[in-house]
């Protein structure tokens, strides 16, 4: 039976404190420029920066390493999880060589998406595809038989960041996360993947007050688009309308803000019907004795659907 997708903040009720973590944030590769994916302009094949997250919760807490002070079977080192994640990525990179190679001289040439990097990676750590099928591989990890680097009847949840922090034009990156939560048997329970524009900084006519009708101010937007399952790179395309909105919109509040921009997202050719919207804003000047106000809007098409049915009633 395929495992469902859920959104992320569902899929981690299925794991609620866990008992032991492992966590690696924003690794680099040693080649710090990634084939994947497109850049800011929205052009494939221009190399750019990349980085790596991965985190891994365990079924049970670090028994041998906090009796013994060593490492147990019950866990991974960060080091090896690092070079393991490091050397998928360099798969991934020969084996994008080896494709260009072999399409030297077509009209069309190869585009590799965020999420291709993103699926070999997944599928060197649990021997899956990003959409939770099986494989030859099996669940033993790579210290205990071959096969994926994870042994997953020790794994609760997996979860798997790629960024490109210069793929944004106004925000700080975009990101694409795949995570799974697993029984003790290596079978996952549940799945989700999520895409991210992070911090798109736009100058937006937004307040209630009288001095906020006269100019724009700043408004920092990031974009979270749950079950994104889509292979293509659209995240390009989904921060242009995004700012496009924002610069020709006057709503008097960022909930109307929000909510206009869940459906600029959800209305486009792009979307795909289980698409869940987050749009989290700031107004980094609206409140002086604070960073910022923060208003977080999260929407699908059918929840847009019964809104308008229920305002038109």
């Amino acid at each position: 039976m395929t495992a469902p997708l859920l959104t992320h903040p569902r899929l981690r009720a299925l794991a609620p404190d866990p008992p032991a973590v492992v966590r690696v944030r924003n690794l680099t590769t040693a080649a710090p420029l990634c084939r994947a994916g497109r850049d800011a302009w929205g052009r494939y094949g221009k190399p750019q920066p990349c980085r790596f997250s991965a985190e891994v919760a365990f079924h049970d807490g670090f028994a041998a390493a906090a009796s013994h002070d060593r490492l147990g079977a019950e866990t991974v080192h960060y080091g090896t999880l690092s070079k393991a994640v490091l050397r998928s990525v360099a798969r991934f990179e020969e084996e994008e060589e080896a494709a260009e190679r072999e399409q030297e001289g077509k009209e069309v040439g190869r585009e590799s998406s965020l999420r291709d990097v993103l699926g070999r990676v997944w599928f060197d750590l649990t021997g899956l595809r990003l959409l939770g099928e099986e494989s030859a591989s099996t669940t033993t990890g790579e210290g205990q038989g071959g096969g994926a680097f994870l042994d997953r009847s020790k794994v609760r949840l997996l979860s798997v960041t790629v960024a490109l922090p210069k793929a944004s034009l106004l925000g700080n990156e975009v990101s694409l996360t795949s995570s799974a939560v697993f029984d003790s048997a290596g079978r996952v329970e549940g799945w989700a993947i999520a895409l991210e524009v992070s911090r798109l900084k736009v100058p937006t006519l937004v307040g209630v007050n009288a001095n906020e009708r006269l100019a724009k101010q700043f408004v920092v937007a990031t974009a979270t688009v749950e079950k994104f399952t889509r292979a293509e790179d659209v995240y390009t395309d989904i921060e242009r309308d995004i700012v496009q909105a924002m610069e020709k919109s006057s709503f008097e509040t960022l909930e109307a803000l929000g909510a206009h921009l869940t459906e600029t997202v959800l209305s486009s050719g792009r979307r795909e019907n289980d698409w869940l919207v987050c749009i989290r804003m700031e107004k980094p000047t609206a409140v002086p004795m604070a960073d910022c106000p923060i208003v977080e809007v999260r929407a699908t098409q059918e929840s847009i659907s019964r809104q308008k049915d229920a305002g038109t009633s």
